[in-house]
């Protein structure tokens, strides 16, 4: 009986560790601070926005998430664990996955083989040479499954990937990032740059993978976080300026002055 509940407790204690934990992290380039002294916790929501204006610090801080940055000042834990000190391809392969970082398109590749080659990597490993003859055919179907996910009919798969409109191009990146099966997915701009209907078909995309995992998104598009993000954190000058509900926030006059200036 009491062998039961240490391993209760022990279970107790694992559930209780956020997410994701940054503790007073700072990051400086010269004589720039980039992210300021950043503490902040995320615990397992299914979308988390991240705004702020020019040169708040939002896309070191998804360096700092995905180890493509190491915090050298303060600590960055997932699910209790330091991980500061891993580089970005052991962070992914922890669970912790940047649109990019496993989404190099290659152009001349079908859009299928693109899909075929991230899941090759996830088996063996990202610094392995890969030769196209050695690949596994038992990814075909996992590959398939993928590009149903993200919404690239079949029609389009066997085509160069280069030759998908812009928006299915950012579709297919999805569509790699998830061969990581990845626990924590970070979108920088996931909707830059595309046409409305394709802004709409990746804000309803995001909703629905967002429910086998969690999301963080940085995005300028506000009508997205909007429509998309449970949280939102907002940034200024490297630090937290506030986060939470997207209609609270935006109606914050720090954050109204942020965006617009301060009022005369």
């Amino acid at each position: 009986m009491l062998d039961q509940v240490q391993k209760t407790d022990k279970a107790s204690a694992a559930v209780a560790h956020p997410l994701l934990e940054l503790r007073s992290v700072t990051i400086s380039f010269g004589g720039f601070i980039a992210v300021n002294n950043v503490s902040l916790v995320l615990e397992q929501k299914p979308v988390y926005g991240i705004i702020g204006p020019n040169g708040a610090g939002k896309t070191t801080l998804f360096n700092v998430l995905s180890g493509f940055i190491r915090a050298r000042k303060g600590e960055l834990l997932f699910r209790g664990e330091t991980i500061s000190h891993l580089s970005s391809e052991q962070v992914a392969r922890r669970g912790i996955v940047r649109s990019f970082q496993i989404t190099s398109i290659f152009p001349h590749m079908t859009v299928t083989d693109n899909v075929v080659l991230s899941l090759e990597r996830r088996k063996h490993g990202g610094t392995r040479t890969f030769v196209r003859a050695n690949w596994s055919d038992d990814h075909s179907a996992e590959a398939h499954d993928l590009l149903d996910q993200v919404g690239i009919p079949p029609s389009l798969r066997s085509e160069p990937a280069n030759d998908l409109p812009y928006g299915r191009k950012r579709a297919l990146e999805l569509a790699i990032s998830l061969a990581a099966r990845p626990q924590v997915l970070l979108l920088d701009e996931p909707t830059a740059g595309m046409t409305v209907p394709d802004v709409n078909r990746t804000t309803e995309l995001i909703s629905r993978l967002s429910k086998d995992r969690t999301i963080i998104v940085v995005e300028h598009n506000l009508g997205v976080i909007a429509n998309v993000a449970d949280e939102i954190v907002v940034l200024q000058q490297g630090s937290v300026l506030t986060r939470g509900a997207y209609d609270d926030v935006r109606k914050d006059v720090r954050v109204i002055e942020a965006y617009l200036g301060k009022r005369q």
